[in-house]
């Protein structure tokens, strides 16, 4: 039987980031708005299903000037792109606790194929009887696949994700 994991919105996230005018880092957070993660059974640590939804509106750097350019038709668009989706039906356990998530993200009117190196970690139980558990996942795409060329040899093509997920299960 499996277990359906739902993210935390309040302790997830990704961050981005890419290279800035060669010598700097762009740093970006993007909130998980809603995600759940199934595994098989009481196997936390090997997930069967991801399916996470950002709100591409909410990114930010800290600065709301580049935020507002980062939003914009030029970048992100999120006037007609409001969702990013990340989906997997595949994931390969590597190591006990460690696994390659094969998925795919919808950005910007595109989806492609991207793999993420996860772990989960963590798992404990609430006093009001919720599993708790964490996972991490890390790994990187090119935004010129997704459109997204404005500002080349300024912006990095290389965006760099770190996601944090804490998810919660009855």
């Amino acid at each position: 039987m499996a277990d359906t994991w739902t993210t935390d919105p309040v302790h997830s996230k990704v961050a981005l980031a890419a290279s800035y005018v060669l010598v700097s880092k762009l740093n970006m957070t993007l909130p998980i708005a809603s995600g759940t993660i199934e595994t098989d059974g009481n196997a936390w640590t090997r997930p069967t299903h991801v399916e996470l939804h950002f709100e591409s509106a909410e990114l930010t750097t800290g600065n709301a000037k580049r935020d507002a350019d980062l939003r914009s038709d030029r970048f992100f668009d999120t006037a007609r792109y409001p969702e990013i989706i990340f989906v997997s039906d595949q994931v390969v356990e590597t190591k006990p606790g460690e696994f390659i998530v094969h998925g795919e993200l919808s950005m910007h009117g595109v989806t492609r194929e991207l793999d993420l190196r996860g772990r989960a970690f963590d798992e404990r139980r609430q006093p009001d009887g919720k599993r708790h558990v964490h996972y991490e996942a890390v790994g990187s795409f090119a935004r010129s696949d997704y459109g997204m060329t404005y500002a080349k040899g300024f912006v990095g093509n290389e965006l760099n994700l770190d996601v944090t997920i804490e998810a919660l299960s009855d």
